[in-house]
């Protein structure tokens, strides 16, 4: 067993946070060890760990690339709450 922790700190290639926001920051950034970070969850690296995982050659694909259809999605159900109505799927 591993903590949440330990489990961003894996010396892996590739990291995919996918749950919360902010989980790489300024208090565990440096012991970050994933060549690639594919953002998931939307904002999970904070602005100052981006900078600095980014100055040590680290590539992060944004949620914005990554996590597009998700956010798509997340607006299109928010909206249906507002107007407490729901979208039909067309069938043609």
């Amino acid at each position: 067993m591993i903590t949440n922790e330990e489990l961003l700190q894996l010396p892996v290639d590739i990291l995919v946070p996918a749950a919360l926001e902010d989980v790489i920051n300024d208090n565990n950034m440096q012991n970050i060890k994933a060549k690639i970070i594919v953002e998931m969850a939307n904002g999970p690296v904070t602005p100052k760990a981006q900078h600095y995982l980014s100055g040590k050659g680290t590539i992060i694909v944004p949620d914005i690339l990554a996590n597009s259809a998700g956010v798509a999605g997340s607006f299109i159900e928010w909206e249906q709450n507002l107007k407490d109505k729901v979208y039909k799927k067309e069938v043609s």
